[in-house]
This record gives structure tokens, C-alpha cells and sequence, in this order.
């Protein structure tokens, strides 16, 4: 168990920074500091963008006073928190970077009306709130071009104000493309696409398979297939139908080639308990029986046995607990999982051990003897596979 592995000490040093510069006013270094992280295309140890990182954790105190005015219904207090942030960066026209900033706070703004509780609030109360922060921001970032300036984040801030313009279902593509040749390694762009490609978004399902499969041939990585994965990893978190229209097995080899290591390379435990987390959670799903359901999901025995060497609670986390319960709640929920997967082995009284070379099973009352990993659990990996890649066309 490892309550802050390096993926967590990293956000949670960038947004501290981004915070620490916005409270004490020092936008010149604020924006520097922004301007560098988007050029050299830093990233964390789970490829989320640095930039994004400063962003959001400028703007955090501003957002919680803009999310109690939501929680109001209350629009006017709302913008008022933004411009109380956005003002005093002053003139954005001719300040890419400041611009940034600025359309980020509208940006978040949007994303809290359209989180705002439906029950409580009337909905085209919230929907007006929520295009009108939108607009702000696209008119905020229309003077600067990502391309020219070889700003990847304002690429993504681009791609975020897409539903301010007319016919976004055009746009949509070029927009993406734009953004994943500025950065092509970061799956968090690949993500974004897909949740845009979604149907009641941007796109349909043809559409977004589609997509997913011109991004595996376009991103030029060795690791290629994994970004058909991406494309669809929140989509099916969020639209279960979408399994209706996945290619199960190519998904499930870009699993392999996201997880899969270098020779030099220990295994990436953010990425491992990130998918099996997700793969545990779908397979949890109340939904309907769906075959592409059971052949993703399923992949859980392999990434744990193959991939997984520690847990880090904070991905295991479900949807909507608690900021002060997330490390018990997603300890609880690995563990379950996990003595799920291994109830066979469990019963037999046998301990499931957790090192750097991976999982093995001790039998209980003796430290001394280990056994090799279930072998009933480990889908073979990509080299020891005996079908064909997947087709991408």
C-alpha cells in the first residue's frame, strides 16, 4: 500500500505551486512558470500535463468561492469570484499565458453549473450560467494561436471551448489533431477526444471508434495500439453501451501496449492500478451481460498478476466519496477486489504477497516457500499471444 506514490506527490506539488503564486499575486512568474511547463511539455509521472496542473490549482480558491455560489443558484456571485481572480492578471490580448489563466477560471466555472444539482436548480438557470463562462473564455483565447505559439495547453483550452461555437460536431476533429500533434504522448488528450467523440457530445459511435482507431495509426508510438484504449477508456466508464460498439480485442491490446515495459523498465504502477481499478469497476457494473464487457473487464487478472506491485488507493476510489475518506475508500475497495480475485487461493489458506518482481502466493505458516503467481489468472502477454494484432481499418 502506498499512500503517496510518485504520481500524487507530483499534482499535488504543482497545484501547491500554482496556488502559492496566484495567493500572493505574482502573476509575471505565475505565467512564466505556466509558459515553461507548456513549451518544454512537462508532465507527471501519469502523463497528466504540468500546465494543466498550475492551472487548475491557481484558480482552486477562486472555484470554491464560485462553487458556493452555484450551490446558490446564484450567477452573478459566480462570475464574480471568476473576474476577482481574471482582473488583476490584466489585459489578456496581447499575454497568451495570462490568457490561459484567465479562460481556465471561466472554464472551471462552466464545468461547476454544468455539475450544478439538477434537482435544486432550474436547468436553463444553470445551462445560461454555464455558456456564458464558456463564451468568455473562447473570446478570452481567440487571439492566440496554440500553433504559432507551440502552446499545447492552449491547444487543450481550445478544444475545452468547443461547445461555444456553432457546428462544434465540424470542428471537433481538427481541433483534436491540432492538439495531439502539439503533445502526442499525454493520454489525457486521447481521453478528452473520446468523452467529445461521445454521443450526446460531439460525435456517434461510428464516429468514435472510428477516431480511436485513426489515433492508434497516427500517434507513431511503438506502444500505438494503446491509443485506441485511451480514446475509449472514459467513455465506457461513463456510457456502458459503448461496449455495444468497442473492439474488444483491439482494446484489450492496447491495454498490452500501454502496460507494456522496456526491457529496463519496472512495471508503471500508476498506469497498473489505474486500469485494474477501471477493469474491477466495470466489471461491478449492473448492466446488462455484454461480451466486450466481460473481455475487457477480465483483463483484471492479468494486470494484477503481471503488471501490479503495489496499490495506490487514491485510484480506486468510486465516483463521489468524500476528499478526507479517498485513501480508505480506495484501500477497501482494492482489497476487496483483490481478495476476490484471489478467493481461490485465500481459502486454500495461502497468503497473496505483493513484491518488486511481482505477485506471488505464500502458503500460510511458512515465510520461507513461495509459489509462482496463479497461472489461471495471467492472460498471456503480448509476445506469448497466439492471435493476430487486431486490424485497425
Amino acid at each position: 500500500m502506498r499512500d503517496t506514490p510518485p504520481e500524487t506527490a507530483a499534482r499535488e506539488a504543482l497545484l501547491g505551486r500554482g496556488r502559492m503564486l496566484a495567493r500572493q499575486e505574482r502573476w509575471r512568474s505565475l505565467a512564466e512558470a505556466l509558459r515553461e511547463a507548456d513549451l518544454s511539455r512537462s508532465r507527471t509521472p501519469g502523463g497528466t500535463p504540468a500546465a494543466c496542473l498550475l492551472c487548475e490549482g491557481a484558480v482552486q480558491d477562486a472555484m470554491t468561492r464560485a462553487a458556493e455560489a452555484v450551490a446558490r443558484g446564484d450567477p452573478g456571485a459566480a462570475r464574480t469570484a471568476v473576474l476577482g481572480f481574471a482582473g488583476p492578471l490584466g489585459p489578456t490580448t496581447e499575454a497568451p499565458w495570462h490568457a490561459l489563466l484567465a479562460a481556465a477560471a471561466h472554464l472551471a466555472a462552466a464545468r461547476l453549473w454544468h455539475a450544478a444539482d439538477a434537482g435544486r436548480l432550474p436547468a436553463p438557470h444553470c445551462l445560461a450560467a454555464e455558456r456564458e463562462h464558456m463564451d468568455t473564455a473562447h473570446l478570452i483565447l481567440r487571439p492566440h494561436d496554440p500553433s504559432a505559439l507551440g502552446s499545447a495547453a492552449l491547444a487543450a483550452a481550445r478544444c475545452a471551448t468547443l461547445a461555444a461555437l456553432p457546428w462544434p460536431e465540424a470542428r471537433v476533429a481538427g481541433a483534436y489533431e491540432v492538439l495531439i500533434a502539439a503533445e502526442p504522448g499525454c493520454p489525457d488528450h486521447l481521453r478528452a477526444y473520446g468523452l467529445d467523440l461521445a454521443p450526446g457530445r460531439f460525435g456517434t459511435w461510428p464516429e468514435l471508434d472510428r477516431a480511436a482507431r485513426r489515433i492508434a495509426m497516427l500517434t507513431g508510438d511503438p506502444r500505438r495500439l494503446g491509443g485506441y484504449a485511451w480514446v475509449w477508456l472514459d467513455v465506457l466508464a461513463r456510457h456502458p453501451e459503448g461496449f455495444a460498439h468497442v473492439e474488444a480485442e483491439l482494446f484489450v491490446a492496447g491495454l498490452h501496449d500501454i502496460l507494456r515495459a522496456w526491457p529496463e523498465e519496472a512495471p508503471d504502477q500508476h498506469l497498473a492500478n489505474l486500469f485494474a481499478a477501471w477493469c474491477a469497476a466495470r466489471l461491478a457494473e449492473e448492466t446488462a451481460p455484454s461480451a466486450a464487457r466481460a473481455r475487457i473487464g477480465n483483463c483484471l487478472g492479468w494486470i494484477v498478476t503481471d503488471q501490479l506491485r503495489e496499490i495506490h488507493p487514491a485510484l480506486w476510489t468510486c465516483p463521489g466519496a468524500a476528499d478526507a475518506g479517498l485513501g480508505a475508500d480506495g484501500a477497501a475497495r482494492a482489497q476487496a477486489v483483490l481478495a476476490d480475485l484471489f478467493a481461490h487461493q485465500l481459502a486454500r489458506g495461502r497468503r497473496v504477497i505483493f513484491t518488486a518482481a511481482g505477485v506471488t502466493l505464500q502458503p500460510g505458516g511458512c515465510a520461507s516457500c513461495t509459489l509462482a503467481p496463479c497461472a489461471a489468472l495471467a492472460y498471456p502477454r503480448r509476445n506469448l499471444r497466439d492471435e493476430d494484432p487486431p486490424c485497425l481499418t
